[in-house]
């Protein structure tokens, strides 16, 4: 692609074929759709993370929805983040944004971080939690109660206080902010939210909140893997702080 690209979607993907293959495939749609009604320019990066079915096939299947289409196709499963560090740094696109493959938070809530890229800001995050949010559908209550819980505790340990959601699935980093921000991660799995938020903060850079339409797939990798995908992030934030404590970023000042 010759033309400077404007916006890059990055999709981290794990046997995302099968039943799963209708979310990605409309997920995919509305993005095609949505960037036309814009005049962007833009790409669409899926990476698959060492997917055991038929993902990466399905996916190329899909490139008539798309101005630009690629795939990553890594044969080793290396983790959530992993993928999505491999999908900014490969991407071309002067903001890029991560987005899950099951669409639940619909590109359309692109709307609402406009204002603030037209602004020049290098670092907006969607939230669930502001008061102009909206859940369509809620997870069961018990991961909520615990999704309230550990983001009560990444605001406290990693000095994030304010930051009402890290976890959203729908970031956007400008082009400045990724190549800064990104390289200096090493989470591998569920815990990449949470640290480039930290690191972006260590680095002075302001975190936009902007408030999203929010629907529940049911196919979240996390609350499939049950309490083991909580105590792994759990893990992964106590791992963030103590890097973060005995200087292992080597964050420039």
């Amino acid at each position: 692609m010759s033309e400077k690209v404007f916006l890059s979607v990055v999709i981290p993907a794990y046997n995302e074929g099968g039943r799963k293959g209708d979310e990605l495939k409309k997920n995919i749609e509305e993005i095609g759709k949505y960037a036309k009604t814009k005049n962007w320019t833009y790409e669409v990066i899926v990476v698959s993370d060492g997917s055991k079915d038929n993902t990466v096939e399905f996916t190329r299947n899909l490139a008539p929805l798309v101005s630009r289409l690629e795939v990553i196709d890594r044969k080793e499963n290396r983790g959530k983040w992993y993928s999505v560090r491999e999908g900014f740094l490969k991407a071309k696109g002067a903001y890029r944004l991560l987005t899950d493959a099951d669409g639940a938070t619909a590109i359309s809530n692109l709307d609402g971080f406009l204002e603030a890229m037209k602004n020049g800001e290098d670092v907006i995050i969607g939230s669930r939690d502001l008061n102009d949010s909206k859940i369509k559908k809620h997870q069961p209550r018990w991961k909520e109660l615990m999704g309230d819980a550990g983001n009560y505790l990444i605001q406290f340990m990693l000095g994030l206080r304010g930051i009402l959601d890290t976890q959203c699935g729908f970031k956007i980093l400008s082009e400045k902010a990724t190549l800064e921000i990104v390289p200096l991660m090493q989470v591998d799995r569920w815990g990449g939210d949470f640290e480039m938020l930290m690191l972006a903060k260590k680095m002075k850079y302001d975190i936009v909140q902007v408030p999203v339409i929010w629907e529940d797939a049911g196919l979240s990798l996390v609350g499939a893997a049950g309490l083991g995908g909580y105590s792994s992030t759990l893990k992964e934030l106590f791992q963030v702080k103590w890097k973060m404590m005995t200087g292992k970023y080597k964050i420039k000042k």
